[in-house]
């Protein structure tokens, strides 16, 4: 997965840089697709807006299993992780914040304060599981759990900070159909069909894009309305619908989205990113590799650190510091969810630095 997602921004890299620079550039800006709203949504739009709605459908439904059957089963157990993902949260902005002050005023901007709160929770895995037999078992649930509190924390900036004119008549309707959805799912009847749940998904999706917030939130929602016990016939095989969604889903999120989401949105012309070097995309890109190389593991080890030091909460079992700072480490990988979070936070014409910034940090993390 993680080869899969450098192999497409390596690809997108290069021919944003070559001789076919304008048509790849262009290719994303072209608008495709049936007009909503009473304008058509550009290729790229499609992917963040569109595919990656499913990302987060799987995103949310291993929320789910989380919540039901892992590490966020009980408070106990969630909340040092939890804890973790906070400082991995608010360090990296107060880092970002910090960091204009050192840049030369027509440089400064706080636009991209959001951006390296984020972890990519697949990439981040995908790199632990390259060592994951010398590290103690829980230090793998520990990333995990920090990783989807991190993301809960994304989403809902994502769905409360980038509204844009918000239209209340759909919102209610997204609300409608997601109340609806959540009874249809985890009501009386339990319903076990993943058709179902993929309707629900695209109306929820319409509505909050006709809306004007974030409408990949919508996979989150409908995921969260999956059922995650099993409604099959007496003595068949249980199969959760959840775990066979997860199944289904992570081939394609891992080898078709993703790669996908990195062709539309690292395609970043470095002459473009010359011409921004002293102006506010300049301060964002700063503040961004600051908070993401700096911020992120100081927080996430400093919190847990300063958790248990207090007594608030107990280290896993088997996890000693230095596992810890291997995994505040992991957690710098913002990618993904800091490169959608640019595209929305960041005003366009200086879009490129910040964007090199995210991939340059993300990169660091890994090493």
């Amino acid at each position: 997965g993680a080869a899969a997602l450098l192999g497409a921004t390596a690809v997108s890299l290069s021919l944003a840089n070559g001789p076919s620079s304008a048509w790849w550039v262009g290719l994303w800006e072209s608008p495709l697709g049936p007009a909503i709203g009473g304008h058509a949504l550009s290729a790229r739009a499609w992917v963040n807006e569109g595919l990656m709605g499913v990302f987060f459908f799987l995103v949310g439904l291993e929320i789910k299993e989380e919540l039901r059957h892992g590490a966020l089963t009980s408070v106990k157990k969630a909340a040092l992780p939890a804890i973790a993902a906070l400082g991995g949260m608010v360090t990296p902005m107060a880092v970002y914040a910090a960091a204009q002050g050192f840049l030369p005023v027509a440089a400064r901007s706080l636009s991209g304060l959001a951006v390296p709160m984020a972890t990519d929770i697949a990439f981040a895995m995908a790199i632990f599981g390259l060592f994951r037999s010398k590290m103690p078992a829980s230090s793998s649930a520990f990333l995990l759990t920090l990783a989807t509190v991190d993301d809960f924390g994304a989403i809902f900036v994502l769905a409360t900070c980038f509204a844009a004119n918000v239209s209340l008549g759909f919102l209610g309707l997204a609300s409608a159909l997601t109340a609806a959805l959540g009874w249809i799912g985890c009501g009386p009847r339990k319903c076990n069909d993943a058709r179902v749940f993929t309707a629900g998904g695209v109306g929820i999706w319409w509505s909050l894009l006709r809306a004007g917030v974030s409408a990949e939130v919508a996979g989150v929602l409908a995921a969260l309305c999956v059922s995650t016990t099993a409604e099959g016939p007496p003595g068949a095989i249980e199969d959760p619908l959840a775990e066979r969604m997860i199944r289904r889903l992570a081939p394609l999120s891992t080898f078709g989205i993703m790669p996908l989401f990195a062709l539309a949105n690292t395609g970043i012309p470095l002459m473009g990113v010359m011409k921004g070097v002293s102006g506010p995309g300049a301060g964002a890109a700063a503040g961004i590799a600051a908070g993401l190389v700096l911020g992120k593991p100081l927080g996430i080890f400093g919190f847990t650190w300063l958790a248990t030091k207090l007594n608030i909460a107990d280290m896993p079992t088997g996890m000693g510091n230095n596992h810890l700072s291997i995994v505040s480490m992991l957690g710098a990988i913002g990618f993904t969810m800091c490169l959608l979070l640019t595209e929305v936070a960041i005003p366009a014409p200086i879009q490129a630095l910040p964007k090199l910034s995210v991939l340059v940090a993300s990169t660091a993390a890994c090493v």
